[in-house]
């Protein structure tokens, strides 16, 4: 338990960085972890025409008004654009540009790869123990958030 309680402690926020610096190498030396979520997000939801700012904010679990601002920025950097709703002006889209796909595609791969690395090597019962734990820490997270 003193290991897990250290890596909460010291590494995890190390870890979220050193990504951080990957995926700028890797995708878009301008785009945080932030904004590629938001363009995996885009690209996930549009196989079903759910690409709109709502249904994006839902998935991620974002505010309107902080999805409102990483998609202006995005907008600005040219990885989205927006569109209205034919039938409803209240409705915005959001499409990824070229820039866009391309960085989803160098992101998803990244994440391909790094769980392709975490879990060579890796028994059935070890990774059924890893994504328990996973999820474990995802409930405790998600039950506590709103305290």
């Amino acid at each position: 338990m003193e290991i897990l309680n250290d890596y909460f402690l010291h590494s995890a926020l190390h870890l979220l960085s050193l990504e951080e610096q990957c995926l700028r190498k890797i995708c878009a030396k301008d785009l945080s972890i932030r904004e590629l979520h938001v363009l995996e997000a885009v690209s996930s939801l549009r196989e079903s025409g759910r690409n709109t700012m709502a249904e994006i904010a839902r998935y991620l679990h974002l505010s309107p008004a902080s999805l409102t601002t990483a998609v202006n920025v995005l907008v600005k950097k040219n990885y989205v654009s927006r569109r209205y709703s034919p039938t409803d002006r209240r409705v915005i889209y959001v499409d990824l540009s070229e820039t866009g796909e391309e960085a989803n595609r160098k992101y998803l791969n990244f994440i391909r790869d790094l769980i392709g690395e975490v879990s060579r090597g890796m028994d059935e019962e070890s990774a059924d123990s890893m994504i328990s734990s996973i999820l474990s820490l995802s409930e405790y997270l998600e039950n506590n958030a709103g305290e």
